[in-house]
């Protein structure tokens, strides 16, 4: 990969048939992929996911556009660089260009760590200083970079308070000792540490990071001093240990003053992140607590200069913004919900982690803390109930009435109405349904509008053999998706084993299938369940529940009788 190094993927042309066997390249292709002939097929430096869309883009290449462009990850050697493969079409041949979007990211993260941590050493450093990037610790001395230890937490914590005769019988060292590994291990940075020594002089460690886009590293610079009187660290108790956000002390105290005492305009943002519980279920609580640290961090980098933020529970924050103005909370609001949707989706396609905020401001909706809290909580209320992923910026106009609707609907629930009512309009569904298989009724749209209606959604729509629509009901009557799913061969490939797709927000397709998502995008389909269901002759029917924008989240209970549903108008046609 060395000889790469000075040389621009935009170097890098070859040739390829619709399987990927290369059939003519440059000298700098084989240099990329170390080989002194063109007996090579592309999917072996391609990721396997990028190999088989790509596989699909040559076999649909559409000869009306003379180039066509196409990100993927290659991997050269141990490295991995991403992408945009420019193809022209000739014959039957593809001539492929790389066009370069990032150097190999293992390569960059060691240049960039490595810089950083010089530049880090350019302060006043004393003699020591030592490493966390993740997974170990390592110390060096500052005079000529030589590691001097290198390990886990436990055996270097070990070496650290054997060799600088660290006073772990001092209760105030002691406690800074176990907050500031706590806190360099939760990557929280730029705090102070003072720890006494035997000798009675002290030792001061301050912590810096500095990451990639990628990977973090603590710096911890060591300095030795005379002052035998360690402070407490006041920082270090005023922050949540996994996200570095204040805690909930810390956020409500400074709300109340800022509120309360000095008067000064503000927002308050109430944010909670859905579904958090069926994350931990699924993936475990360390994948959850990942998952807390990345929503605090797109918190932090959307309101970066605008406000301050805090977790007050388990998977809620408060965010004080110190702007008013509807505009400006409202574009910061969207950041905020986009980052943690996409960062979160990125990083794992098959999780969509979004968010739900209430908003409210000081002093036009409230005259204290305990009001504006008041009514940001109640707003996020709304937004839960709107099927999550939205915020809601409290209009008294507007949201008096729904809360006067919603506290209805608490009694409806607590005294049984609720879910008598449901169950009513449950058992008049399926006795439709009864009533159209007896054929002592015809109309099965009267049936999809009852559903629609029921389930609250846009629209349900049934196709049937060689995907053409029978029958819909909601929003309108378009047949949305006849000719994709005529078009497209693998519609179906994201249906689980149990023949439905369900998909809470369309916008996950972003990362994985883009020719899937442009076509939810473009039918305003932004939540949807799809089912394929057969009849007593085995011949297929697909029913689709959507909901057109803004996404909401489908109740599991709602799923269920949806399938349910599905399966009980596949008898009757």
């Amino acid at each position: 990969m060395n000889s790469l190094n000075k040389r621009r993927l935009s170097d890098i042309h070859f040739t390829i048939d619709k399987d990927l066997n290369v059939k003519k390249g440059n000298h700098s292709f084989l240099m990329l992929v170390h080989r002194t002939n063109y007996n090579i097929n592309i999917s072996e430096i391609l990721e396997e996911t990028d190999a088989t869309v790509l596989r699909y883009f040559l076999a649909n290449f559409d000869d009306s556009f003379p180039k066509r462009s196409f990100i993927a990850t290659i991997k050269p050697a141990d490295n991995y660089i991403s992408c945009i493969f420019t193809i022209a079409k000739e014959d039957s041949l593809f001539n492929v260009v790389l066009e370069e979007l990032s150097y190999s990211r293992q390569l960059l993260n060691k240049t960039l760590l490595e810089s950083r941590e010089f530049s880090a050493l350019l302060q006043s450093f004393d003699v020591y200083y030592f490493i966390f990037d993740g997974t170990k610790y390592i110390l060096k001395n500052t005079k000529d970079l030589i590691t001097i230890f290198t390990g886990s937490r436990k055996s270097f914590e070990e070496y650290f308070t054997k060799n600088f005769h660290i006073n772990i019988y001092h209760d105030d060292t002691l406690t800074q000792l176990n907050s500031m590994f706590a806190n360099i291990e939760s990557f929280v940075s730029n705090k102070y540490y003072r720890l006494l020594q035997e000798n009675n002089k002290s030792i001061t460690i301050h912590t810096l990071k500095t990451s990639t886009r990628s990977e973090s590293i603590i710096i911890a610079s060591m300095s030795t001093m005379n002052d035998n009187s360690p402070v407490i660290n006041a920082y270090a108790e005023s922050r949540d240990g996994l996200t570095g956000l204040y805690n909930k002390k810390a956020i409500t105290e400074l709300a109340v003053k800022k509120i309360n005492e000095e008067k000064v305009p503000c927002t308050m943002i109430i944010l909670d992140a859905d579904h958090f519980k069926d994350c931990n279920d699924s993936y475990g609580h360390y994948y959850g607590d990942k998952v807390l640290a990345t929503i605090a961090s797109c918190i932090c980098d959307s309101i970066k200069g605008k406000g301050i933020a805090g977790r007050i529970g388990g998977d809620e924050f408060m965010i004080l913004l110190d702007s008013v103005e509807e505009n400006q909370i409202i574009r910061t609001a969207r950041n905020i919900r986009a980052n943690i949707q996409w960062n979160i989706t990125n990083s794992n396609p098959d999780n969509v982690i979004t968010c739900s905020m209430g908003i409210a401001r000081f002093p036009e909706n409230g005259e204290n803390y305990k009001k504006v809290f008041d009514l940001a909580d109640k707003s996020l209320y709304i937004a839960k109930h709107r099927g999550r992923n939205c915020y809601i910026l409290y209009k008294p106009e507007i949201h008096n009435r729904i809360f006067i609707e919603n506290k209805q609907t608490d009694d409806r629930m607590s005294n049984g109405k609720f879910f008598t009512d449901s169950v009513n309009s449950e058992l008049e569904i399926l006795n439709q349904l009864d009533l159209i298989k007896e054929k002592k009724s015809p109309d099965l749209n009267k049936l999809l509008a009852m559903i629609t209606e029921y389930l609250q959604i846009s629209k349900v729509t049934v196709y049937g053999k060689n995907y053409d629509m029978l029958y819909t009901a909601g929003a309108d009557s378009l047949d949305l998706r006849g000719n994709f799913l005529k078009q497209r061969k693998n519609y179906f490939k994201f249906f689980n084993k149990y023949g439905f797709l369900h998909l809470d927000n369309t916008n996950v397709l972003n990362s994985i299938d883009g020719e899937h998502y442009n076509f939810y995008r473009e039918k305003n389909i932004a939540s949807t369940l799809e089912i394929i269901v057969r009849n007593k002759s085995n011949e297929p029917f697909l029913i689709c529940y959507d909901l057109y924008r803004p996404a909401r989240t489908f109740r599991k209970d709602k799923i269920i009788f949806a399938i349910l549903i599905a399966r009980k108008i596949s008898e009757i046609m």
